[in-house]
């Protein structure tokens, strides 16, 4: 049974996807106007959320990418969690996340890096990648951390960017981080998984939506054509569909996420790469709950999900808070 909080919040994730789903166009043709129209409706959906208490953040740049490094009187300066913002690769921002990282900053106890990476359609894949690699390594090379002080994780198209960061980094032999958390993670942009259907667009109210407009305005099945060129489009490539990669040598994993959302199979497909791979993981799925929830950090059920990336992250990382 959801929280008063969460029937609440519920309302307003479908409010706002309306508002999105208007800006909703066919890839290739989305002009600066819809672009900045629905990155202006998903970015509004912060004022509706508090920031937990005596939150801060610090504009900085990792690896020439604007960052905000966001800390509550709990955060711990020597465990480091860089965490990559969703919204599909075409919206979000460190400014929108604020809400959700005070919260997460302030009950997990780590000092959060959340990157203002480039988004599509002005920035295709790889883009995105770059930015991620780019901004762990000056953690490591420009702040001095340790990689193992450092985690690395991400919510939907965010979760698909801390996979692939994974996925690059080893092939790149630089030092991996210590553990990884995705929330929601956009793990086939291909759609492939059986829960990309009527029935369970109908149950999400953020991005299910969207999803039915792209369905039944353009014919299309999937998302990937959004942030992905079209000549480019490869779903056997791990660095775009990380269902299709080999995770050897990943570090622990968490992955939580909604028994009520469109991107339900993203999640149980990574599962099982993970069982396949024998990487060491911890998978929760939320009952009644939709897509990346936790961007209300003050629902009841969100503290509960950050207290369980908290302890997680405590197993690998530093000392417990």
């Amino acid at each position: 049974m959801l929280s008063e909080k969460a029937e609440k919040t519920k309302n307003i994730y479908k409010r706002m996807s309306f508002l999105m789903s208007l800006g909703v166009a066919e890839p290739g043709n989305v002009s600066k106007f819809m672009a900045g129209f629905v990155r202006y409706n998903f970015n509004s959906m912060a004022k509706f959320f508090s920031v937990a208490k005596d939150a801060k953040y610090q504009e900085l740049t990792l690896g020439g990418v604007p960052t905000w490094k966001v800390t509550t009187p709990n955060s711990d300066p020597k465990k480091v969690l860089l965490f990559f913002h969703g919204g599909a690769y075409m919206v979000g921002s460190p400014k929108a996340y604020y809400p959700m990282m005070s919260y997460m900053a302030d009950i997990t106890g780590f000092t959060i890096f959340v990157p203002d990476y480039r988004l599509a359609p002005e920035n295709l894949f790889p883009s995105q990648l770059e930015d991620g690699v780019a901004t762990y390594k000056a953690l490591i090379d420009e702040h001095g951390y340790s990689s193992d002080e450092i985690a690395i994780g991400g919510d939907s198209a965010g979760g698909n960017l801390s996979l692939v960061t994974f996925l690059k980094l080893r092939e790149l032999n630089e030092a991996l981080p210590a553990a990884i958390i995705c929330i929601s993670p956009w793990a086939d942009p291909g759609a492939t998984g059986e829960s990309y259907n009527d029935e369970m667009a109908d149950r999400d109210p953020l991005i299910g939506p969207l999803f039915k407009k792209i369905w039944s305005k353009f014919n299309m099945k999937s998302a990937i054509g959004y942030y992905v060129k079209k000549e480019d489009i490869d779903q056997s490539n791990p660095l775009i569909c990380p269902i299709n990669g080999d995770f050897s040598r990943c570090p622990p994993v968490m992955i939580q996420v909604g028994a009520d959302e469109l991107l339900l199979s993203d999640s149980r497909s990574m599962i099982k790469v993970f069982e396949r791979d024998s990487v060491v993981h911890e998978y929760k799925e939320w009952e009644n709950l939709w897509h990346v929830f936790q961007l209300d950090g003050e629902m009841e059920e969100s503290t509960k999900s950050f207290e369980m990336f908290r302890d997680f992250l405590n197993l690998y990382i530093g000392t417990k808070v």
